[in-house]
């Protein structure tokens, strides 16, 4: 069994943030429950005693009526105890479905371009053991692959939408929720309890509920499940240097407008189901890459019947080479799928997930951002010549657009571009370095 995890003291705390090199100035997520009120206690005590800088956030959801109450308890505690604090809202109309996960993006594209607008370096927020473990415990109910299951990272990479990357830290991570229970009431530090954390109608309620009888009877604890999941993180990591191995063995090629393509596939080599589901996530412009049975069948039905489509990409043969691109119905439209809409193009665009478009200059036109679709041919008219992968790839591609007619292709190397600048996040999309939020 796990050895038990540490008590949470500053010394200890502090421990954890040097090892995480903090930088001076930093921001924490504070929702005024437990969890957060310790982090923005034990961050408070962190910068009286470095001279650092933190600006706690709390997020206003707007789903609940106590929400603006809270979000004010939480400010004064926060200036209680010298922490700057400053409320985040949600406006806007909010989805009849997906609430949650919606929820999820909106708190964390408010929080990280806040952080930016303050100066700040860098997002602390206070995920703790328990959450660790009711992750993959959750996780493991739903048949998840090694990537679902590797745990949480003390540190990773968030941008909001075209934005640049922000650390992510959780500094909790190795400490239990009975030690941060702990720790507040030596400190005599309240906090709110929300009720949805004792409501059994969500999921996470359900499952903590399920541990906590476990760990009575000394059956599964919140240690062993959390020690279980960093061992998942590291084979994870394993897998992943293998698969980037198989990448460079078959002859892997990113290109700047988007695509990736191999000079062969051997799919009975190891780590080659994995390395087809990050191809085709990297290409595709879905939120989630698929499951690596079915992008190992994806790749072998493409090169027997020279195409297939997965989540969003098309995987083909064309000339002795396997490509994975967009699949352009997916953005063109199909029976049941609507076309992509233009995007006016006033400010930096992460479009389709796929690309990062920003305007050089100001102008006055209303230009729009939209697939390039069968207006790509007559566009680039002899020039079509000079790309040289698949054909319908050109129709999964930003084209800027004047009045709804073609006037750029930014996303090609041999299209002189001067309106615009466009960034391929196929490469970041394989690495799965960042997670981004918009």
């Amino acid at each position: 069994m796990a050895a038990a995890s540490p008590a949470l003291t500053e010394a200890a705390f502090f421990a954890r943030l040097q090892s995480l090199n903090l930088p001076e100035k930093f921001a924490v997520a504070v929702s005024g429950g437990r969890d957060s009120m310790a982090l923005a206690r034990l961050c408070a005590a962190w910068a009286a005693k470095t001279g650092a800088k933190v600006i706690a956030f709390t997020v206003d959801h707007g789903l609940r009526p106590a929400a603006a109450a809270e979000a004010s308890k939480a400010k004064a505690w926060c200036e209680a105890i010298g922490v700057e604090h400053v409320t985040l809202r949600w406006e806007g109309e909010k989805p009849s479905s997906g609430l949650q996960a919606a929820a999820r993006s909106a708190r964390y594209t408010l929080l990280i371009e806040a952080a930016e607008a303050h100066g700040c370096c860098a997002i602390l927020t206070a995920h703790s053991e328990d959450d660790q473990a009711e992750t993959l415990f959750m996780r493991l109910s739903r048949g998840a692959g090694l990537k679902g299951l590797a745990a949480m990272r003390e540190e990773s990479n968030v941008a909001a939408g075209p934005g640049e990357a922000m650390r992510l830290l959780r500094p909790l991570l190795a400490f239990s929720r009975q030690s941060v229970t702990a720790y507040l009431n030596n400190i005599g530090q309240d906090y709110l309890d929300d009720p949805s954390n004792i409501d059994p109608q969500f999921e996470r309620v359900r499952v903590r509920a399920l541990l906590a009888a476990l760990a009575e009877q000394g059956l599964l604890t919140a240690p062993s499940l959390a020690a279980s999941a960093e061992k998942l993180r590291l084979a994870e990591e394993a897998a992943r240097a293998q698969e980037d191995a198989l990448l460079d063995r078959l002859g892997g090629c990113f290109y700047g407008w988007g695509g990736v393509s191999l000079d062969r596939w051997e799919g009975g080599l190891p780590g080659a189901a994995g390395l087809a589901r990050r191809l085709i996530h990297a290409a595709g412009g879905g939120d989630y890459a698929p499951d690596e049975a079915g992008a190992a069948e994806t790749v072998e039905k493409a090169l027997s019947e020279r195409a297939a489509t997965l989540g969003g990409a098309l995987v083909r043969r064309h000339k002795d080479r396997l490509w994975f691109l967009r699949e352009p119905a997916a953005l063109t439209g199909r029976a049941g799928v609507a076309p992509l809409a233009p995007v006016l193009l006033s400010r930096p665009l992460l479009w389709d997930r796929r690309f990062v478009i920003e305007p050089l200059k100001t102008t006055a036109q209303k230009l729009e951002v939209a697939p390039m679709g069968s207006a790509a041919a007559s566009f680039l008219g002899s020039k079509a010549g000079l790309f040289r992968g698949p054909p319908e790839a050109l129709a999964a591609l930003p084209g800027l657009m004047r009045q709804g007619v073609l006037i750029d292709a930014p996303a090609l190397p041999f299209i002189n571009t001067e309106n615009l600048t466009c960034r391929p996040l196929v490469k970041e999309r394989f690495e799965g370095r960042i997670v981004r939020f918009s």
